[in-house]
């Protein structure tokens, strides 16, 4: 896992330094919250709206997996269900989301981690944390700069701490990580051409827990897709998508992962926002099934390998 966050760290250009912020305790961020709330930065009023909406789609992962949310506000029951283990439940608020927001733009990552401790003491566990708040937080950092509240460079930094939180809570929620035997493997890749890392590595996080191997992260030494597969056994390809324009990459894409597999049954998931636009997507670019959020995510790969099973 930490080999996958530093790739996405790198690709991202977010620092990577701070693997040992989670030791900061509440005191933290009781000692700085008082601080005066600078002035907005100016927005960047010349990006067309149109171009505005397409980067933020890149840049900030609150759509990758759109309905993350929906477990918090059914208390946590949909990811329970999903792999088979009751995740505790939610009981952050708007205002909590607010705070670490402010937190996110104006402080350095170490106060939203203690924020996100004295979540917890409260009760709230590491799921609930990734599929509530956090989720909740890049979205709404996404939508300020959609509507000219502040500039690309404030949600760019903002979104390289939240990165940053999500490595710091990953010990706590790796603490129930399932032990197999024989560990499947995901790849877990944005579509070609996509810039979607944050949303995957929340995902990845899932995944491990579940006893699952993750492979992948940005292909930024040269190694795409089929080249991974070509020489590491995968079980599954699970791909991120966001926009209309990436679908025939994409289709293109998962052709050569099945050509040039070691492994001749690869099945292949993809998930993202177009599939709320595109409900057909998984169809339309030959993949085999497609999943909503991360605990679904999580039991449609272990379905489809449990279909192959069946079938031996």
């Amino acid at each position: 896992m930490t080999a996958f966050m530093e790739q996405v760290a790198d690709a991202a250009g977010w620092p990577s330094d701070l693997h040992t912020a989670g030791t900061q305790h509440e005191a933290v961020y009781e000692r700085r919250m008082e601080k005066p709330v600078p002035a907005d930065p100016p927005a960047l009023a010349a990006v067309p709206r149109h171009k505005r909406a397409a980067m933020v789609s890149r840049l900030v992962e609150a759509e990758i997996l759109p309905r993350l949310a929906a477990a918090k506000r059914t208390g946590m029951g949909t990811a329970g269900s999903a792999t088979g283990r009751a995740e505790g439940s939610s009981v952050t608020t708007e205002t909590d989301t607010a705070e670490l927001v402010r937190l996110l733009m104006q402080q350095d990552a170490a106060d939203s981690i203690a924020f996100l401790e004295v979540l917890q003491l409260r009760g709230v566990t590491p799921a609930s944390l990734y599929l509530g708040i956090i989720t909740d937080a890049a979205r709404c950092l996404g939508a300020m700069w959609d509507e000219d509240r502040c500039d690309f460079a404030t949600v760019t930094i903002s979104m390289g701490r939240l990165q940053q939180v999500v490595r710091a809570l990953s010990p706590t929620f790796q603490t129930a990580a399932l032990s197999r035997a024989h560990a499947d493997s995901i790849l877990l890749l944005p579509a070609p051409g996509e810039q979607h890392f944050f949303g995957l590595v929340i995902l990845s996080e899932f995944f491990l827990r579940e006893g699952w191997h993750v492979v992948g992260g940005p292909a930024s030494r040269g190694n795409g897709p089929a080249d991974i597969v070509r020489t590491t056994w995968v079980d599954v390809a699970g791909f991120s998508i966001a926009s209309n324009v990436r679908m025939e990459g994409l289709a293109d894409c998962i052709r050569d992962v099945r050509r040039a597999s070691v492994n001749t049954e690869i099945k292949v998931m993809v998930g993202g926002p177009l599939l709320l636009m595109r409900p057909n997507v998984v169809q339309e670019v030959g993949a085999d099934v497609s999943a909503a959020d991360a605990p679904g995510a999580v039991r449609e790969a272990r379905g489809l390998l449990s279909m192959r099973t069946a079938a031996d």
